[in-house]
């Protein structure tokens, strides 16, 4: 995108016209060919537009860089972040199925909007509780495509993390084991962040297992990665984990008064639909 485009695409959306955007600071005539890239304006000119109009320097220019493709990946990680919400929310079924239909009218690339609705879909999939109503063949597409992606990138752990119950726990610790020798070799953006939730799920699915003494090493990893801010909701989860995978091993019901306190947590700061989600979890398994 040009800054002739961009400053189009401000000022439409800022409902004026060319003489009011441009505000003097140049003339309306010159401004009209700076929209059409005919004339370069200077930078003093550029700052004092963006000055006039309210527009952030820092936000405009990080929007000259984004090409077209990387515009149309925004558009697919937005989708994304709208079902990683939805998946906390009450009705969350109902509301990634909504997020499904407005995915499918998002103006991407085919080849990229195949690759995100069938991420959507997994993500339906994994809702299911009977293994009589599993899709084998869709469930089979989304572990080709983690396998056949060619690096642990950002987008691959994400993907990962997501399906990790498309394997069972003993090849879910050979994965992540091969994914934290990756990472100590290339960092990739949000690593931290993603390999805490692969972490979680993993757990979760060895407490299903029942694989409580194969677990320590993966609450020792999780236990390692730096806890900030945005990561608290991670830490709690893992000292659930950790505290319900305790009271397998010694029967204490400090532990479970633990497990208890933090779910209870999730009521007080307003993911009671998350927080009813892990109470039926804790039921089902604390005495299996």
């Amino acid at each position: 995108m040009t800054v002739g485009e961009l400053l189009k695409e401000y000022r439409v959306k800022q409902n004026k016209n060319q003489k009011e955007f441009s505000a003097g600071i140049v003339s309306q005539s010159y401004y009209s060919k700076v929209e059409k890239n005919i004339h370069r304006i200077t930078a003093d000119d550029l700052l004092l537009l963006l000055t006039h109009n309210a527009i952030s320097v820092k936000t405009f220019f990080e929007k000259l860089e984004i090409d077209p493709h990387q515009e149309q990946v925004n558009k697919v990680n937005a989708i994304f972040e709208e079902i990683t919400k939805a998946n906390y929310a009450d009705n969350s079924l109902a509301q990634i199925k909504k997020i499904k239909a407005k995915a499918v009218k998002l103006d991407v690339e085919a080849d990229m909007k195949k690759d995100m609705l069938l991420i959507i879909d997994g993500v339906l999939e994994s809702e299911k509780d009977d293994p009589e109503t599993f899709d084998i063949n869709l469930r089979n597409q989304l572990k080709e495509k983690i396998f056949l992606m060619p690096e642990y990138d950002t987008y691959k752990l994400s993907v990962y993390a997501n399906f990790v119950d498309l394997y069972d726990f003993d090849s879910n610790q050979q994965i992540i084991r091969q994914i934290v020798k990756a990472l100590k070799k290339k960092k990739v953006e949000r690593q931290d962040e993603i390999l805490f939730a692969i972490i979680l799920n993993v757990l979760k699915q060895g407490i299903e297992e029942k694989k409580y003494n194969e677990t320590n090493k993966l609450i020792s990893l999780g236990q390692q990665i730096k806890v900030i801010p945005e990561f608290f909701l991670y830490r709690k989860m893992l000292t659930f984990y950790e505290e319900l995978i305790a009271y397998h091993t010694d029967r204490k019901a400090r532990h479970l008064k633990k497990c208890k306190l933090i779910l209870k947590s999730f009521e007080w700061g307003g993911m009671s639909a998350f927080g009813k989600e892990m109470i039926k979890f804790l039921d089902k398994y604390k005495e299996q």
